[in-house]
């Protein structure tokens, strides 16, 4: 049976294509196999430590008092005779100037006055004393040994000599009275307010005006029972060697220092705030550069106890209150027990497993477990003592992303 030209061709687009085909699958190149990529660890910030001593600074804060704080009162009573320059808020005055004068002439008056009563007694008991004496060579004439005091006059003695002593009380109080007009400072120091002015009437018992000292200036800091631990500072006792304290406060602008001392702590835990007071006090607080004002608003540190192999961490290095996430020599994460001596602001004061040249973690990690391998990122330059070998082994070809940066600001890293 013949085959139409028709069929003949289709048969042959047939064959070409299934050659086509076949030759297709048969050329196709054979996929390469990738080799797998390297599973870079997750970089976790961290800081070399240098454990060490460190004099722990007890922070705390209050306001400037001055050690002596009065109300100048009238002792007598008159009218304002004149008034010093410095008798305005603000003023200083030096122990012993006068700030006011009363008018003096009524007391010079009961002054004279009681100078008189007073001779007149004298006088009295002079011819007093000669009585007696006649009397008693008037008895011995009589040849008799003794004699009644009335007859000898005693009693009569008695009375001009205490007569006398009352005068001359009543010319020591005239003068005290007369000396009470000049109102002095019983120290050196400032006016805060004044009460009266000149020209006007006083009675005994007026308030005059307020001053203070300026010789001492005390500042009361509350400290927490941790606080007292880490002070060191005997309860109930007067302080011997007590620390020093650094007072600080910006003036005009400007930050300024005064060092001070604790001198005492109060004699009872305020019962509100559950804090006691230490007394802080600063000589001569108005010499130097900026005066240290009454009611100034101060920051103090105060100097504690001294702790060996204390490093100084920000305080996200810290987790769960106790330990700190720490790198070995393989970049494997470890945990280190630590003990939490003081939080300040963003910085904690530990000691415990510790040691030189240990890369604390810094950083936040989403999830950690010990044995897992993080690349190391420094932010701070290595301790020199450390050996080049340890250094080399330690390092990670990932620090050199940010290895130039350095961070200085954490004294324990340093």
């Amino acid at each position: 049976m013949k085959v139409s030209n028709k069929n003949k061709l289709l048969m042959i687009v047939v064959a070409v294509g299934a050659i086509a085909i076949a030759a297709t699958v048969l050329l196709k190149p054979k996929p390469q196999e990738k080799p797998a990529e390297a599973v870079v660890p997750p970089v976790a910030d961290i800081l070399y430590i240098a454990p060490g001593p460190q004099t722990l600074l007890v922070p705390s804060q209050g306001s400037v008092h001055a050690r002596h704080e009065i109300e100048v009162v009238a002792r007598v009573g008159g009218v304002i005779e004149s008034v010093n320059a410095a008798f305005v808020p603000g003023g200083f005055f030096s122990t012993g100037e006068a700030l006011l004068q009363l008018e003096q002439a009524d007391y010079v008056h009961n002054v004279t006055r009681a100078e008189s009563q007073l001779a007149n007694a004298n006088s009295a008991f002079a011819q007093e004393q000669g009585r007696a004496k006649q009397a008693k060579r008037e008895w011995r004439d009589l040849g008799s040994e003794t004699a009644n005091a009335l007859f000898l006059r005693k009693p009569h003695l008695a009375a001009a000599e205490a007569a006398v002593a009352a005068a001359r009380a009543d010319r020591d109080q005239a003068k005290l009275d007369l000396a009470r007009t000049t109102i002095t400072a019983p120290f050196a120091g400032r006016v805060v307010e004044t009460y009266v002015d000149l020209g006007q009437y006083i009675a005994p018992g007026t308030r005059l005006a307020k001053i203070h000292s300026t010789g001492i200036a005390e500042v009361r800091l509350p400290l927490t029972d941790q606080q007292l631990a880490l002070l060191n500072l005997p309860l109930g006792q007067s302080l011997k060697n007590s620390p020093a304290v650094r007072l600080r406060a910006v003036v005009a602008g400007r930050e300024h220092e005064w060092r001070a001392q604790l001198v005492r702590t109060e004699a009872s835990i305020d019962p509100n705030s559950r804090f006691i007071y230490a007394v802080a006090q600063v000589q001569n607080p108005y010499q130097g550069a900026a005066p240290l004002m009454n009611g100034l608003f101060v920051e103090a540190d105060i100097a504690g106890r001294t702790f060996e192999d204390v490093v100084i961490l920000p305080r996200q290095a810290l987790h769960e209150g106790n330990h700190l996430l720490v790198l070995n020599k393989e970049n494997q994460l470890i945990f280190k027990e630590v003990e939490l001596l003081q939080s300040v602001a963003d910085k904690v004061w530990l000691r415990g497993d510790i040691a030189i040249g240990d890369r604390v973690i810094v950083s936040s990690l989403g999830y950690s477990r010990e044995g897992m391998v993080l690349t190391p990122n420094p932010l701070n330059a290595k301790p020199t003592h450390l050996t080049n070998s340890v250094d080399a082994k330690a390092e990670s070809p990932a620090t050199a992303v940010t290895g130039t940066a350095t961070d200085n600001t954490y004294p324990g890293g340093r």
